[in-house]
């Protein structure tokens, strides 16, 4: 059955792809930049990003019949964001998540930052608006819809022209609805094949309180791939 809240988080994924797709129509109407004759024009750096990550999840600490480091489900994002000014992101993304008890949880969520740069160091803080439905645990039948805000900081170290250390990336969830407080702590690395193209991997650890105070949730290790163009 479609619900408000199911128009609502399609229009969250359309609004994201719409604005998008008016900075990029903004960009190409200012032509490009002119260079003096004989000069070199540098090659245009890429602005735009797809990534697709897989995440198994196992639990976090033992609690009733789910024993720590037992399986609880796997995670799949799509996501597209786009830089522009060189420090300003806007993105958006979808994620299932898929459950051992063969039930699914879904998020629609868009999001805006600024990158601070420091030499190799990027220091990026961010805000998020999204909707969770089916499978979420929260009201009395254990499948309401929730809409939430979260807030990121990420902190990158670029190694090389090819290694990034993704030294942290920190995440502050909650439902405006429900207490659904969802923190998570995570590390990685990315590999960059040149430009347009980089794979990645990390791990992560994160926390709920859904009324009961705040416990270990989940163990997760991501997979995932990006393309820019």
């Amino acid at each position: 059955m479609t619900t408000p809240r199911h128009i609502l988080s399609a229009g969250i994924l359309s609004a994201s792809a719409l604005v998008l797709g008016t900075f990029a129509a903004s960009a190409a109407d200012l032509g490009a930049v002119k260079v003096p004759d004989g000069a070199i024009e540098a090659p245009t750096a890429p602005t735009t990003t797809f990534g697709i990550e897989a995440s198994p999840e196992f639990y976090g600490r033992s609690s009733g019949s789910n024993a720590l480091g037992n399986y609880a489900d796997t995670a799949v994002k799509a996501s597209l964001s786009h830089t522009f000014g060189g420090v300003w992101v806007l993105g958006g993304s979808f994620q299932a998540t898929l459950k051992e008890d063969d039930t699914q949880q879904y998020y629609a969520e868009v999001t805006g930052g600024y990158k601070f740069k420091f030499d190799k160091f990027t220091l990026t803080p961010s805000v998020g608006l999204g909707d969770t439905w089916d499978a979420t645990g929260l009201g009395d039948h254990k499948d309401s819809n929730a809409l939430y805000y979260a807030f990121y900081l990420a902190g990158d170290l670029k190694l090389n022209s090819q290694w990034t250390w993704n030294v942290f990336n920190l995440r502050y969830r909650d439902a405006f609805d429900y207490q659904w407080i969802t923190p998570k702590a995570a590390t990685g690395i990315t590999y960059s094949f040149d430009a347009y193209n980089s794979v990645y991997t990390n791990a992560g650890y994160s926390w709920k309180d859904t009324g009961g105070g705040l416990k270990g949730d989940k163990i997760n290790v991501a997979f995932g791939y990006k393309r820019s163009f």
